[in-house]
């Protein structure tokens, strides 16, 4: 009986070797897009939506007007986003075709162990680590209605961090600088830029959106730069982040 050539044996055929997608150059689309984030969300030109003549008195409470202007601006940056990176995006799903049982299962293991090196640093230090943004879904979670809170949370910002974050500052910074630069100096930057305002009263506030940038660069790089991914992995945290206020706190004893 003659012997089937190794190349034709299922068992021994090489796995297919991890895709590396191209986040193209820098454009005056990129460009303006960056330059009018830093406007609107660092500058705080945002805050000149709560001065429109009738804007405040169209809400019932502080907190669903800035809901609103968080809403107004996540939804434009979302579409000008999708306007420069949208085709590569979606050619970035692509990765899911490389090992993909490891793939999908660190989409909920990466979250896991982000959350565990939090609950261990709480444990060390004995003091909880809680984010800005924690605080914030806090006090929204009685006027904004849950499946609104997640389009604009879960969905519209974390493509609108990803291409900023990860596919400018990695994707595209990396065809001139090393990659793993890049991956420091986007962590850096996503870290900081939730302070923005705010300012920073203990270094804790920052562990968890520093290991959430450790985890999302790791998980654009070794996809072979794919956005999709990294944004995938942000979605699941954002998601659960909101189910928990919404859905889990209700149901505690008071004070705990």
């Amino acid at each position: 009986m003659q012997q089937r050539p190794e190349y034709m044996n299922p068992y021994l055929a090489p796995r297919p070797r991890q895709r590396t997608f191209d986040a193209g150059k820098f454009t005056k689309g990129d460009f303006w897009t960056v330059l009018a984030y830093l406007i609107f969300f660092v500058g705080g030109a945002a805050g000149l939506i709560s001065l429109i003549p009738g804007y405040m008195d169209a809400f019932s409470t502080p907190d669903q007007a800035l809901f609103g202007i968080n809403l107004i601006l996540y939804v434009s940056f979302f579409i000008l986003a999708m306007i420069q990176c949208g085709p590569q995006f979606f050619e970035s799903f692509k990765t899911m075709r490389y090992h993909p049982v490891a793939k999908w299962l660190m989409l909920p293991g990466g979250w896991m162990l982000t959350i565990a090196v939090n609950a261990i640093i709480a444990g060390l230090t004995g003091q909880a680590v809680t984010s800005e943004n924690q605080a914030a879904l806090e006090s929204m979670a009685g006027t904004v209605p849950l499946p609104v809170m997640l389009v604009v949370t879960a969905l519209f910002g974390p493509f609108v961090e990803e291409y900023l974050f990860r596919h400018l500052l990695i994707g595209k910074l990396s065809r001139k600088f090393n990659v793993w630069l890049c991956a420091l100096v986007s962590t850096v930057l996503f870290a900081g830029i939730h302070f923005i305002g705010a300012g920073i009263s203990s270094w804790l506030e920052v562990v968890p959106y520093f290991m959430l940038g450790v985890m999302m660069g790791l998980a654009y790089i070794l996809s072979g730069k794919s956005m999709a991914y990294s944004y995938m992995l942000h979605v699941i945290n954002n998601t659960v982040a909101l189910l928990v206020v919404y859905l889990l706190y209700p149901l505690l004893p008071m004070g705990v």
